[in-house]
């Protein structure tokens, strides 16, 4: 999906990952240093802030990107009534909002999200990332098998491995797509590729029920250096599921 916010729905529409272009699976990664992104996140979010225009003709563009600079800071609960104040202005808009579902999943409202990812659907029929979202979905609200059952086709999704992380949602290993990684040489690629890695195979062990695969993936792609959209919202899940396991302090 396409990581734009402040122009028409048109270009809301795209790709979950612009980057994206293979996948490995290495037991151990190389340390990568601690880079605190929060200052960086607390200026997307006064820019965001002081851009809003009520009476402007473009006002639900400047409440998504408001909304987009909260979710990625990791403050989903202000970041949806943003998203949803944009939907009422502009209701055309819902279907090319993939980032309000990412929000609904993580405040829990899965069926919400479910549906969502349904709609996105209908404008990005190729997207394996809008698949695997809704695959996770399906699987908090109604468990695995159901996900399994009710898997989005998103045939012809070109990047490497997109095809292999479509066919590992209805069970298996990791075999191919592992595969798929080693047939890629260049190091930028690989990267990137490490990342979305993590980030996926971390959502699958979460949506089957694996919470230390899940943690351990998702933990990776947290760390990786990279900072656009995906890699915040990796940081927000491994957030999310630290404090989902954390024992009640109460």
């Amino acid at each position: 999906m396409s990581h734009s916010f402040h122009l028409s729905p048109r270009v809301l529409f795209s790709t979950f990952a612009l980057t994206l272009s293979c996948v490995a699976i290495h037991p151990v990664h190389a340390q990568q240093p601690s880079i605190d992104h929060s200052a960086r996140h607390e200026r997307a979010i006064e820019q965001s802030q002081a851009n809003l225009r009520p009476a402007d003709p473009g006002a639900s563009n400047r409440l998504v990107a408001l909304a987009d600079a909260l979710l990625r800071a990791g403050q989903v609960n202000d970041s949806i009534p943003h998203y949803e104040r944009a939907i009422e202005q502009s209701p055309d808009m819902q279907p090319y909002l993939w980032q309000y579902g990412i929000a609904l999943f993580f405040a829990g409202r899965f069926e919400d999200g479910r549906e969502l990812f349904e709609a996105h659907r209908r404008v990005n029929p190729n997207d394996v990332e809008n698949a695997a979202w809704h695959f996770l979905c399906e699987a908090k609200a109604n468990g695995i098998d159901s996900a399994r059952k009710l898997l989005l086709p998103a045939p012809g999704d070109r990047r490497v491995p997109m095809s292999e992380i479509l066919d590992r949602l209805p069970g298996g290993d990791a075999a191919a797509i592992e595969s798929a990684v080693n047939a890629i040489d260049q190091p930028g690629s690989k990267q990137s590729a490490r990342f979305y890695a993590d980030l996926y195979l971390g959502m699958i062990a979460d949506a089957e029920g694996k919470p230390a695969a899940a943690q351990r993936f998702m933990q990776q792609a947290a760390a990786s250096p990279l900072s656009h959209y995906m890699a915040d919202v990796a940081r927000v899940y491994a957030k999310h599921l630290q404090d989902s396991t954390e024992p009640d302090k109460r």
